[in-house]
Formats: C-alpha cells, sequence, structure tokens
C-alpha cells in the first residue's frame, strides 16, 4: 500500500519560530518536502511557520497500527536545536496526527498530569496545538510534541550508567519478538553500536523475575524511584491505559546517583476508550498485575500504604479531582475547538476506521463522564489503607 506523501517540515536554526494565529486561534505549519515522504530513512523538506521564511528539517512517517490511519504521524528533525511554536529548544519533534483520538487531548492531558503529579522528577512531553498543510493542502489539526530524548528526559550524556529504554520488555517472563532484533531492550541512548548498555536492563529482568522477597524488598528502592513509579501506576489506573504498564513508556536512568524512572508515552487509548477505540466506561479495568514490576510492590505492605497515601495526596492538593481535571479540558478546549472543526470536515468522525460516529462534544463528554467514575472508583480502592488523618479528600 503506498501511502500519500505527507509532511514536509522545516529546519529552523536555533531560533524560536513564532506561532500566529490564523482563522482557528494555532500557529500554521507549512510544508514542503522535496519528494516522497518515506517511513524508513528521511526526506528533505522545509517548513514555514505563520509564513515566515522557509527553514531546512528532514521528516519521515511514522507510526506503529496508526500507520494504518488515512492520515499520518511524521518524526522531524532539525540541523539544529529549534524552539517550535513556544515550546523549548531541540533538534527532534514529533508531529502527532492524533486520528484515533477526536479530542486531541488524551496523550496531553496525560503528560500534563503526570508532570504536575512531581514537576521536579517526572519527565513527559510537552504538548502544543498547530495546523498543518502539505504542498498547500491543508491536513487539520496536530499535537507538536516533544521527542522523549536524552534532552528530554534530562540524561548526563557523560555519565557511564546513564540510558534510555523505550519500552523495554524488562516487565515480560517470556521473550518477545523485540522491533529490531539487534536492539531487543530497545535502547535509545546511547546509541547501542556506540556503546551496548543491555546489561542494565539484562539485571533489572533477572531482579525481577529471579530475586525472592526479602531481596526484592531489600534493593527495588535503590534500583527504581519508587515515588516516580507510584505516580506511574497511578496515572495508569485513573487513565485505565491497558496499553501503558508493558509497552508505551520510557525506561530511563539520568546518572549514576539516580534509579530508574519511568516517562509515558502514546496514551490516546485512555479516559474511555480501549485499544481498538471501543468506548470502555470502566466495564474492562486494567489489570496491572500484567506487569512484574507492580505486581511484586502490589503484594508488598509499605508500598501499597506508599500508592494510597500517595493518591491521598493528589487528592487533597486537587491535583486529581473531576474538577481540576474539567478545568485542564477546558483549557485545551478552548485552544482547539475552531480547529478541532476545521479538521473534521478534512477528516470526517464516522470513517469506519472509528468504534463509533461520535464528535468532538462527544468525546469530551465521555472523558469527563469516565475522570469522575475513575477517580470514585480510586477512592473507594484506597480508602482501606490510609489513616484517618488522611481522608480529607478535594472533591
Amino acid at each position: 500500500m503506498r501511502f500519500r506523501s505527507f509532511l514536509p517540515l522545516l529546519a529552523f536554526s536555533a531560533m524560536l519560530l513564532s506561532c500566529g494565529s490564523g482563522d482557528v486561534g494555532l500557529p500554521l505549519l507549512a510544508l514542503d518536502a522535496e519528494s516522497e515522504v518515506v517511513w524508513e530513512g528521511w526526506t528533505p523538506a522545509t517548513l514555514a511557520v505563520d509564513g515566515q521564511e522557509p527553514r531546512e528539517a528532514k521528516i519521515h512517517f511514522r507510526g506503529g497500527i496508526s500507520s494504518g490511519y488515512p492520515k499520518h504521524s511524521l518524526a522531524l528533525k532539525f540541523p539544529e536545536r529549534t524552539a517550535l511554536c513556544g515550546l523549548p529548544a531541540d533538534k527532534d519533534w514529533i508531529l502527532n496526527a492524533n486520528y484515533i483520538d477526536k479530542t486531541f487531548m488524551r496523550h496531553k492531558l496525560s503528560y500534563d498530569l503526570f508532570r504536575r503529579m512531581n514537576p521536579e522528577a517526572n519527565r513527559a512531553p510537552l504538548c502544543a496545538y498547530a495546523m498543518v498543510e502539505l504542498d498547500g493542502r491543508p491536513e487539520g489539526l496536530y499535537v507538536v510534541m516533544q521527542k522523549m530524548d536524552a534532552s528530554t528526559l534530562g540524561i548526563s550524556k557523560g555519565d557511564s550508567s546513564a540510558v534510555v529504554f523505550k519500552e523495554p520488555p524488562v516487565f515480560y517472563e517470556d521473550s518477545i519478538e523485540p522491533q529490531k532484533k539487534d536492539n531487543y531492550y530497545h535502547q535509545t541512548f546511547p546509541k547501542k553500536r556506540k556503546e551496548d548498555r543491555t546489561a542494565q536492563a539484562e539485571r533489572l529482568h533477572r531482579f525481577l523475575f529471579e530475586s525472592n522477597d526479602l531481596a526484592f524488598h531489600d534493593s527495588v528502592g535503590t534500583l527504581f524511584d519508587l515515588d516516580n513509579i507510584a505516580d506511574w501506576h497511578l496515572l495508569l489506573l485513573f487513565s485505565n491505559n491497558s496499553d501503558g504498564m508493558l509497552k508505551n513508556f520510557f525506561l530511563y536512568k539520568a546518572d549514576d546517583s539516580t534509579p530508574f524512572r519511568v516517562a509515558p508515552w502514546d496514551y490516546d487509548h485512555s479516559f474511555g476508550r480501549d485499544s481498538d477505540n471501543e468506548s470502555n466506561m470502566l466495564v474492562r479495568i486494567i489489570d496491572c498485575d500484567r506487569s512484574v514490576l507492580l505486581r511484586r510492590l502490589s503484594a508488598w505492605e509499605p508500598y501499597r500504604q506508599k500508592l494510597a497515601a500517595r493518591w491521598q495526596q493528589l487528592r487533597t492538593d486537587g491535583i486529581v479531582s473531576p474538577k481540576a481535571f474539567a478545568q485542564m479540558v477546558e483549557e485545551n478546549r478552548s485552544l482547539i475547538a475552531k480547529a478541532v472543526k476545521t479538521n473534521e470536515r478534512l477528516w470526517p468522525v464516522d470513517n469506519a476506521i472509528y468504534y463509533d460516529a461520535n464528535d468532538f462534544d462527544q468525546e469530551l463528554d465521555i472523558m469527563l463522564r469516565f475522570a469522575s467514575l475513575s477517580i470514585e472508583r480510586l477512592d473507594s480502592l484506597f480508602s482501606d489503607f490510609t489513616h484517618p488523618e488522611q481522608k480529607q479528600i478535594t472533591k
């Protein structure tokens, strides 16, 4: 199958490209590719932001299952670190078509919430919104996302123990078919061909599956940042993202003195939608025991207490509440409401790929109702693990 050539993009030098308004109030990324956009390798391109002078870049299509959708996402690389749409400068960017999520928010809300839980330690992509054109042809609304790499994850590049793995199969007991046969744990930093740090992932795998309970309890807090893991665990439970336990995350170690942490990735199947896009208002609940790390932690009383106390703290502080979630939704809705209508004319909401013909407003309602149901469920789940003085909750 041949996909139509899609986003030519531009590389600008290390300067901030402004984000103008236009008729939908969002920046316009006008893209021109020198040749057909490819899935493997890079296609030279230019990008003009809001009519500014085009600059050089390289792009390619990206995506797994989403590659079969009519609207495609792209990876974008600039020759120099470049700020885009108000986001911090970097060389590598993702233009996420967000085709399957008609709200265009599920990724962004999940990432924003995870960072809010612990701004110092929790890393997740910063996102913005933009309209895209290809060779003068409108392609609709996109989510402009940071790529999770050494720079965005705060990696100390000179540290001999610093490493980044993208969804490594460390939580699988049995071997799986890897994305790349020569890079089983999908090491993304440093480049495996330059320095192979697979041994670190293998040690984690052996520890998780072979250590007895005494050894596990004694060392898990040294190997993993349990504050970060608890926040990730709660994000999985709150969003009901069943795809996020064994894949759709980055596992990274910033330096020799920092334990392994998790950064979430790919959360469009969440907050009321399953991985097949079917509506799921907690009829099917995430089973975190599928992850050996979360299963063994959940069987350990100190961690169960920690997780419950952390949930209560997030509720008391107002970081997680129906009101707070609704405010996040409204902040994003006000940015993209006009753009979504334009996008829906380009990409009709009743395409056969979708499970139903819900439009933007109906999907927002699903998310809001789901968040309230999920918070109610977790309040009940964790109520038995908290002390009386911890039960002050923000509604």
